[in-house]
């Protein structure tokens, strides 16, 4: 993450909240960093401006000690104008490109904490639209376990505004793959 991402959001209120809790930890978003390979462009690249999202902080409460997992993640997203789908609404499209990349997050987190090879994909994505996702704003996106039954995990998702209005919500399955050939 980005020093200023940080900074930016911490001259929101809201956001400096959040940001200055001590009990939470802040994420490194790899998915916001180039890669020579072009993997995570979509993040990194095309979705990475002044006019799109221009800051993007995670973070996840400190675990207690022996937890065997982090419960949920929460992540701070700028959205601008180029995201729109309509004048000043976010398209949907992008709000459930965003919560897919929230909840890949929480299961990444969790998988390097455990030591876990391999990464996760997103076998399938529901999400409801409640309220127009409108720009430009900043919204907190969460994600919290559901049931993990082996390689699966049940994922949900909220994006909300800065009043605490829930806009979407979202649920998936990832599946860990713990080989890059391997299948679903």
């Amino acid at each position: 993450m980005a020093d200023s991402d940080i900074e930016y959001l911490q001259s929101i209120p809201w956001c400096a909240k959040i940001l200055g809790d001590p009990s939470f930890v802040r994420i490194p978003t790899s998915t916001r960093q180039f890669k020579e390979s072009t993997e995570d462009t979509l993040f990194a690249e095309t979705l990475k401006t002044d006019d799109t999202i221009r800051a993007w902080v995670a973070v996840f409460r400190q675990p207690t000690p022996g937890a065997t997992k982090i419960e949920e993640v929460r992540t701070i997203i700028t959205l601008g104008y180029r995201l729109n789908g309509y004048p000043h609404l976010c398209h949907g499209g992008v709000v459930a490109t965003i919560m897919d990349e929230v909840m890949g997050t929480l299961c990444s987190v969790n998988k390097r904490r455990n030591g876990i090879i391999g990464g996760s994909v997103t076998a399938s994505l529901s999400v409801s639209f409640l309220k127009p996702v409108r720009t430009p704003q900043v919204v907190l996106v969460t994600a919290n376990f559901g049931e993990i039954k082996g390689r699966k995990s049940y994922v949900e998702s909220s994006m909300k505004a800065s009043d605490g209005i829930i806009l979407a919500k979202a649920e998936a399955l990832f599946i860990r793959i713990d080989d890059p050939k391997e299948r679903l």
